[in-house]
């Protein structure tokens, strides 16, 4: 599936409270997007359309650390969503989340809308690299 992605000014500032100490909620969440995505270094938690439908709002992701270009520069959020009964939607993205929900560290903007239905499943796999130039 083409699409597009993006980490955050909002995602990198936090990082860096993390680092200090004066932060200590992680990356571990996905969020499903609606209505809008745009994967763009601006973006925030607070400025995307989050899905709240059954089976589809924030959730806690499998998270490990994994291997782009040398050895564990990439932090990975993994979760499978299972839409409930009654529920009809089209997601445009997704994003890699804190524990409290309230920080968006990357986002990925799908090309086309992902239709989905009661009973279907979608399972973002979101990837953040850290290297050095």
């Amino acid at each position: 599936m083409s699409q597009t992605q993006s980490s955050t000014t909002e995602g990198y500032t936090e990082i860096g409270k993390i680092m200090a100490g004066e932060a200590s909620t992680v990356p571990t969440k996905i969020v499903l997007i609606k209505t809008s995505c745009t994967a763009d270094a601006t973006q925030t938690y607070a400025g995307i359309t989050k899905c709240t439908e059954d089976g589809l709002a924030i959730a806690a992701g499998t998270c490990t650390s994994e291997t782009t270009t040398v050895t564990d520069d990439t932090v990975q959020v993994t979760h499978q969503f299972t839409t409930g009964a009654g529920v009809s939607v089209t997601v445009l993205g997704a994003g890699m989340v804190n524990t409290d929900g309230d920080v968006l560290f990357m986002l990925t903007c799908f090309n086309a809308g992902i239709a989905l239905e009661a009973g279907d499943t979608l399972a973002p796999t979101l990837k953040m690299q850290f290297k050095a130039d």
